[in-house]
């Protein structure tokens, strides 16, 4: 991660440049930003910072699927594995389960690809005739390995009134089969904890065949391996361990 600029916005010094430095005490769990603040702050005072930076292809967190290697075989594909200490891979933060964290994003694709995230979409804006700009906010802290993204050749369809799937489309008649009943999984999980689902809609992602992993509980965008798509629904049962996440955390 090399950070390019640091400003902070603090009401004395608004927009004002800050120092910083980047070491690197131990390179296998990254670099350390240090910044230099213009005064002691007390505990309990709010210092807002934005910082500029590039992050590399190449990080832990992402993988970088080839048309050949998705199920429909028409565009690359991208997904995003962040657990457990791959986040900070993406973003320059404070990468451990005890650092909860709101986040917003905006995405630039080509217009051929849709991206999606753990989080709620806010809009979609074209840019010109051939990009345009997804944008996404969670509003529920969450641990950083719980932010989540994919890119590709994707749709959405819903299956009741707070649920849905999220495939190819060449896969979706039957991963929407095989999920039907998904509304009354997380009727029944809800039920069964006693306490509300606090996230609005719940969605599936199934992955492309050469997703490595059985499922990954991101928040409003679970993971989930092709692989639970049998035709007998005999692995559905992934989807509420899965779900109980919504509640438990990881």
């Amino acid at each position: 991660m090399t950070a390019t600029l640091m400003a902070g916005m603090i009401p004395e010094y608004p927009e004002a440049e800050l120092k910083f430095t980047v070491k690197s005490p131990t390179p296998i769990s990254g670099s350390v930003l240090i910044v230099e603040l213009p005064r002691v702050y007390e505990i309990g005072e709010q210092v807002s910072i934005q910082v500029w930076y590039e992050t590399s292809a190449t990080g832990n967190a992402f993988s970088w699927l080839n048309a050949s290697q998705t199920a429909g075989g028409k565009l690359p594909y991208l997904f995003t594995q962040c657990e457990d200490i791959n986040c900070r891979s993406v973003a320059p933060l404070q990468d451990t389960p005890a650092n909860r964290i709101t986040y917003g994003a905006c995405v630039t694709t080509g217009i051929e690809f849709t991206p999606k995230m753990s989080a709620n979409e806010t809009g979609i804006y074209l840019l010109d005739d051939d990009n345009h700009k997804s944008c996404f906010h969670n509003e529920i802290p969450i641990p950083n390995y719980l932010m989540a993204l994919a890119v590709g050749d994707l749709e959405y369809k819903s299956l009741g009134r707070r649920v849905g799937v999220i495939t190819e489309p060449s896969q979706m008649d039957k991963v929407a089969n095989e999920l039907e009943d998904l509304e009354l999984l997380l009727d029944s999980v809800e039920e069964y904890v006693g306490t509300p689902y606090i996230w609005g809609n719940y969605t599936i992602l199934v992955l492309p065949p050469s997703f490595p992993m059985g499922g990954m509980e991101n928040p409003l965008l679970t993971f989930a391996s092709p692989t639970i798509i049998v035709g007998d629904k005999s692995q559905v049962y992934v989807a509420t361990h899965e779900i109980a996440h919504s509640w438990t955390g990881n």
